[in-house]
């Protein structure tokens, strides 16, 4: 893989947890504005073993082995198993978390992953030894940053921001007039059924409308736009 910051100076890149059949909605637009994301996913749930509601829209997620498929052209990272709390898991328990879901996901999409979110942004030192002691090159947080500098700590990535947050088109106009002479990055992150319980698939369109088709930024997941080709 390629080093991005040899051709250009920004970049753009999504992250998206916990696989729910939103996110096929997801993909399409995606898809139609040439646009990357990586998916942090939960191999030990699915179907009837992951549904709830979440402001009047029901959030179901996808049985994997059936759907791995639709990620086709992006990342898959892991998301934890059961997307348990691994500041409250027994180190043994905190092992199983991280390796069953990155072997499963290995098994259904050929390529281990190298990535990572924390579920429910909960993380300290032992969890952060952890995902490196299994490989994980990388885990976002999910605290906005609102910056697009670049960032050291790879096992703590913070984002630059949620896709509802309020400042997000601000942001994306100011990283559009950046003329950086170092790289820079927007990083966008959230749930695919937030879309559906905010009904605001509209906005999320008009960003993506308006970051798109740039021939002077790099559209990519996140081990390629954070790993810079160190793969």
């Amino acid at each position: 893989m390629t080093d991005w910051t040899q051709h250009y100076k920004r970049a753009v890149t999504f992250s998206y947890d916990d696989g729910n059949e939103q996110d096929l909605r997801l993909l399409e637009i995606l898809r139609q504005y040439g646009l990357r994301c990586t998916f942090n996913l939960n191999s030990g749930l699915g179907g009837d073993a992951g549904t709830w509601e979440y402001e009047g829209a029901l959030v179901r997620r996808m049985v994997l082995s059936e759907r791995i498929g639709c990620y086709a052209g992006h990342e898959i990272a892991v998301h934890g198993a059961k997307h348990l709390n691994m500041t409250e898991l027994s180190d043994a328990a905190l092992h199983e978390e991280i390796v069953s879901d990155r072997d499963t996901l290995a098994s259904l999409c050929g390529t281990v992953p190298v990535g990572a979110a924390y579920p429910y942004g909960a993380y300290d030192a032992r969890v952060m030894e952890a995902m490196r002691a299994a490989g994980i090159r990388y885990v976002r947080t999910v605290n906005s940053t609102h910056s697009f500098a670049p960032q050291e700590a790879l096992l703590a990535f913070h984002p630059t921001c949620h896709h509802d947050d309020p400042a997000l088109e601000t942001l994306v106009e100011d990283f559009l007039r950046l003329e950086p002479e170092t790289p820079q990055v927007l990083y966008i992150w959230g749930h695919s059924y937030e879309f559906d319980g905010h009904r605001n698939w509209d906005r999320f369109e008009r960003i993506c409308e308006r970051l798109a088709g740039h021939p002077d930024i790099f559209y990519g997941t996140n081990a390629q736009v954070l790993l810079r080709g160190e793969m």
